[in-house]
């Protein structure tokens, strides 16, 4: 019942908010503009975007590692696979369903797998906010970017805090399983899929990584800049990526579609670009991300599909 009154929620608001947008624009202008887009840049962005992707499975690769080596191939086909099910599904769905393939294929706990996924995002968190920290210095924000990354901020750090206490708890009652009750195993369990914190390699390994991806993103957002013709200064991308990503914490139907696109215009029109050119880049930013992505990941699932993940079950326990 809640996850169904979410997801209307969220429905709600992407077309609320899609409605509002459609009243501000200039549609005969937009299509112009499409029409005079470089395509090449758009292709570059999604190059760059399936990259990225890659950066983000060899993230998980690490992360993974204190509970168990995992190979790259697996976790690359759950996390496009996912990424494109965020695409298309309710409630981040896709999310879910990489952990489901991930404890498929490599035989790890549910509950491992969440709470690595937490520490995925708190790694993209990280990165973001340092992002925001260095353009503070050079820049100025809107006033919501500011309020919205100050409670993301707080949101962080509790989370971070939690982490290193149940990675605590997991060490302390490492030796231990019977003895624990009910809410001791899930937290113990929440714990192991923590342990890359207690590593210095790991940690420096994805955190770089998340630098590296949070630039690279910027990078694909500068290149539909240049595909509309638009040579902005770096920084600009650089908001403009804060702004999606704060506003993709709010409820929406699959893929972000209409907070994405109004942060995106919310924060062009307010460095002094104009709407439509803002809708366009915004758009064909979204599109880079979506329909590659839900292209490949929709390959890669109905190559994987139940009889296939068994398959590869059975192989990875002879194996071992």
């Amino acid at each position: 019942m809640k996850k169904t009154t979410f997801t209307i929620i969220g429905w709600l608001i992407s077309i609320g908010l899609i409605v509002l947008l459609a009243t501000k624009l200039d549609f005969t202008s937009i299509l112009n503009g499409l029409m005079r887009a470089s395509w090449g840049w758009l292709v570059l962005a999604a190059v760059i975007n399936i990259f990225v992707i890659a950066l983000k499975a060899y993230r998980w690769k690490w992360l993974m590692e204190p509970e168990k080596k995992t190979r790259f191939s697996a976790i690359f086909e759950a996390t496009i696979i996912g990424m494109a099910g965020n695409n298309v599904l309710p409630a981040r769905g896709g999310d879910w369903y990489k952990i489901y393939l991930l404890g498929k294929l490599e035989g790890i706990s549910k509950t491992t797998l969440a709470s690595i996924a937490t520490l995925d995002k708190l790694f993209d968190g990280l990165a973001i906010l340092i992002l925001f920290g260095f353009l503070s210095m050079h820049s100025r924000f809107p006033v919501w970017v500011q309020r919205g990354t100050t409670v993301v901020s707080i949101v962080i750090v509790v989370l971070l805090i939690l982490s290193v206490l149940m990675l605590i708890h997991h060490r302390r009652t490492e030796n231990l399983r019977d003895e624990l009750g009910v809410i001791s195993r899930i937290a113990k369990n929440i714990g192991s899929g923590m342990s890359a914190l207690a590593s210095k390699r790991l940690l420096v390994l994805v955190f770089t990584n998340s630098i590296v991806v949070c630039l690279l993103q910027i990078l694909t957002i500068w290149c539909c800049q240049m595909a509309f013709g638009r040579q902005l200064d770096i920084w600009i991308p650089a908001l403009v990526y804060v702004a999606i990503n704060l506003a993709l914490t709010v409820p929406s139907a699959p893929s972000g579609v209409g907070p994405f696109e109004v942060a995106a215009v919310l924060a062009y029109t307010w460095l002094g670009v104009g709407k439509d050119t803002a809708f366009n880049i915004a758009i064909m930013y979204h599109a880079v991300q979506f329909i590659p992505v839900t292209l490949i990941g929709m390959i890669y699932y109905f190559k994987s599909g139940v009889g296939s993940l068994k398959s590869k079950e059975v192989e990875l326990n002879q194996e071992a």
